[in-house]
């Protein structure tokens, strides 16, 4: 007979306020015979069934502990890695252990099982460049300015005039999705050859309202074949390899975007945007003071937490394009998706993506609208505490990551473990606390040409000796471009 054990549990702690055993086990449906040897004394109430498990329960929190923050700060262990850390963690505290490498996939899902807080998943990429930058400070000081701009201007109650701009790239040659196929095969999916990048400009506002798609086409002459079948309102133009510049930003904002964006002279408008290169303009800045824009420049590699496009949009809508590929080659069998087709094979999965329900969901994952600066948590900033450093040498103990940190909401600074023990020691030797410093090579900086010689240096391949400021008149092999600039004393 199956049974919940804690329904026994139960149905012993009703036996000890009076209840008769047969009452008991008949309500709480466990076996009579059962909860008669718990009543008894001869079975202990908190018995298992099967093998007593290899760590204890403090032992096993630690190792969940050091797994946790791992994998909070972008440094996670797979599921093979656990089960040699966990043998050599066992071999470390004096266990017998009969495996010669690893623990078995058994101890693994069964020690997944006891802590049900951990799970297996696949990560998001996220590039150094943003585990660097988007730290704890550089975030509060983002939402601080934020807030400040949206009370200057009578913002917070008005999500109607605050957009965000970003682009992103689609390409002919589709992800394909999962399929359904017999065992013993491996499926294959027809895809299109890859061919140059299409740019897609996107923008919306916090109330849910979208702009219409800007293309970028790589060419040089305009054909009007581009938009067939596009979104209403769709335009664009061309560039050289497809992608934006300044120019085309430009472009965008100062026809585009203020065509569908119904400025306002009295009130004001907030464009939110991140700090590409082409995004920088004087024209640009002159032309918002003008029409009432405020340019607002997200902080530097962080818009995977700040920008609503990138928050909850670009990753449905590449989805949903993926799909639209893989529909069009099963229904057009033979022919292949160029940049003729993108425009047509966009317009639903942007249509969807740019849903007002999408955009309103974006606006408050990334606490622009209602406007909650706490909407990011430590979790999500968790892989920049390595790289932080202390302003004092007198705190510099105290900013570096403890070993044993539990969780991503309790990494900080102020936080310490007092654990002498010899697990700790283990852990230690495998946790990441702070960011290794790549050495690099000091450079010289001079008004003379790179091919002059600053110092005495040998010449590598016959031997002679170039004075201090003078023009040496052989060249190696990667320099013979540049022979025609040098000449003899």
């Amino acid at each position: 007979m199956k049974y919940d054990r804690a329904n026994l549990l139960r149905a012993f702690q009703a036996t000890q306020k009076g209840m008769s055993v047969y009452r008991a086990s008949r309500e709480y449906n466990v076996p009579e015979s059962t909860l008669r040897d718990r009543t008894r004394g001869l079975v202990p109430v908190d018995v298992t069934v099967g093998f007593k498990p290899l760590f204890s329960v403090d032992e096993e929190e630690k190792l969940v502990k050091h797994i946790s923050y791992m994998a909070d700060i972008g440094y996670g262990y797979n599921v093979s890695k656990i089960k040699y850390m966990a043998r050599d963690y066992a071999l470390h505290l004096g266990k017998v252990v009969k495996s010669a490498e690893s623990l078995s996939d058994c101890w693994f899902y069964d020690f997944v099982k006891r802590w049900p807080n951990l799970k297996i998943a696949k990560p998001q990429k996220l590039a150094i460049s943003r585990a660097k930058s988007a730290s704890r400070q550089t975030i509060d000081n983002y939402y601080c300015e934020l807030e400040s701009i949206l009370k200057e201007h009578n913002l917070l109650d008005k999500p109607e005039r605050i957009f965000n701009i970003d682009e992103t790239g689609v390409s002919t040659e589709h992800q394909p999705p999962k399929v359904v196929c017999s065992k013993d095969t491996t499926p294959q999916a027809v895809t299109s050859p890859r061919s140059s990048l299409v740019t897609i400009i996107a923008g919306g506002n916090a109330i849910g309202n979208s702009i219409p798609p800007y293309f970028v086409f790589s060419g040089k002459r305009w054909n009007p074949e581009f938009l067939q079948d596009a979104c209403v309102g769709s335009s664009g133009e061309m560039t050289k390899n497809g992608w934006s510049n300044t120019q085309v930003f430009q472009n965008y904002v100062t026809n585009h975007f203020a065509k569908y964006a119904n400025l306002s002279p009295e009130i004001p408008t907030l464009l939110l945007y991140d700090g590409h290169k082409s995004h920088i303009s004087l024209t640009l800045t002159q032309w918002a003071e003008r029409n009432n824009v405020i340019l607002f420049v997200l902080p530097p590699h962080t818009s995977h937490l700040t920008q609503p496009l990138d928050v909850g949009v670009f990753g449905p809508f590449k989805k949903m394009y993926s799909m639209a590929c893989h529909s069009y080659m099963q229904q057009n069998p033979g022919l292949t998706i160029s940049k003729y087709s993108v425009a047509a094979l966009t317009a639903k999965p942007y249509m969807k993506a740019l849903s007002t329900e999408n955009l309103q969901g974006a606006f408050r994952k990334a606490g622009i609208f209602p406007f909650d600066k706490t909407t990011i948590s430590d979790g999500d900033l968790a892989p920049a505490v390595i790289y932080e450093s202390c302003k004092t040498s007198d705190l510099s103990q105290e900013c570096t990551p403890s070993p044993m940190q539990p969780s991503s909401t309790n990494i900080n600074c102020e936080t310490k473990v007092t654990s002498n023990t010899d697990d700790q020691s283990f852990f230690a030797e495998r946790t990441v606390t702070k960011a290794l410093v790549k050495k690099t090579q000091t450079k010289v900086c001079t008004s003379l040409p790179h091919w002059e010689f600053i110092e005495r240096k040998k010449h590598r391949n016959n031997g002679t000796v170039c004075k201090k400021n003078k023009i040496r008149t052989t060249v190696t092999k990667s320099e013979r471009p540049y022979a025609k600039h040098l000449r003899s004393d």
